[in-house]
C-alpha cells in the first residue's frame, strides 16, 4: 500500500521542492532537446546554402537542403512542449495546491483532451446540490493525454486568478502535470 504524500503548505505550488524539481527537470530537458535540434537545423541550412560544390556535383547541398526541411518540422514538438511548460509554470507560481478528486468521464464529449469531472469536497458538496457537474477538458502539450487510475483518485489542483490561464492538475507530489480547460 502506498503512503499518501502530504499536501504542501506553501504559499505557491511552485514553492514545493518536489513540484519545482519535476517542472524544472522537464523544462531543462525540453530546452536542451530544442536547442540541439535548432543547432542541427542551422548547420544543415548553412551547408545547403554554401555547401561544397566540387565537380558540379550538388549531392551534398541537395541532401542538406532536404534534411533541413525535415529538421525544421522536428522543431515543432519541443517548441510546443516548451510553450506549454511556460504556461504551467505561470500557473504554479500563482496559487497553492489544493486537494481534489478528478474522475474521467468518457461518455461526455469535449473538443480536445480528456473529459474530467472535478468532484467537490465535503464542504463544497452542499453548494453543488442541484447543479450540473463541472466537466473540464484535461490536456497536455501532446495530442494524447496520459491518464492512469492513480490520477482518478486524489489529485492536487492549482487555479490561477487570471481567467485566461488554465488550471493545473497533478498527482500527489506535483508530478504528471495536466492543464484543465473549460469544456466547450
Amino acid at each position: 500500500m502506498k503512503t499518501q504524500v502530504p499536501l504542501p503548505m506553501t504559499k505557491y505550488a511552485y514553492d514545493d521542492p518536489a513540484t519545482r524539481e519535476a517542472w524544472s527537470r522537464a523544462k531543462r530537458l525540453t530546452l536542451v532537446n530544442f536547442l540541439v535540434r535548432a543547432v542541427i537545423w542551422v548547420g544543415l541550412l548553412v551547408t545547403a546554402m554554401v555547401g561544397p560544390d566540387r565537380d558540379g556535383s550538388q549531392v551534398v547541398t541537395g541532401l542538406a537542403a532536404f534534411l533541413s526541411m525535415i529538421t525544421a518540422f522536428l522543431l515543432i514538438r519541443p517548441a510546443r512542449k516548451l510553450q506549454w511548460l511556460l504556461v504551467v509554470g505561470r500557473v504554479l507560481k500563482s496559487g497553492p495546491w489544493r486537494p481534489v478528486t478528478a474522475v474521467r468521464r468518457p461518455a461526455v464529449k469535449v473538443a480536445s483532451g480528456l473529459p474530467v469531472e472535478l468532484l467537490p469536497g465535503a464542504a463544497e458538496a452542499d453548494e453543488q446540490v442541484g447543479k450540473e457537474p463541472r466537466v473540464v477538458a484535461a490536456r497536455t502539450w501532446r495530442r494524447r493525454v496520459p491518464w492512469s487510475d492513480e490520477a482518478s483518485q486524489e489529485c492536487w489542483i492549482v487555479t490561477s486568478e487570471d481567467p485566461r490561464l488554465p488550471s493545473v492538475l497533478a498527482r500527489p507530489g506535483g508530478t504528471d502535470l495536466v492543464t484543465l480547460h473549460r469544456a466547450r
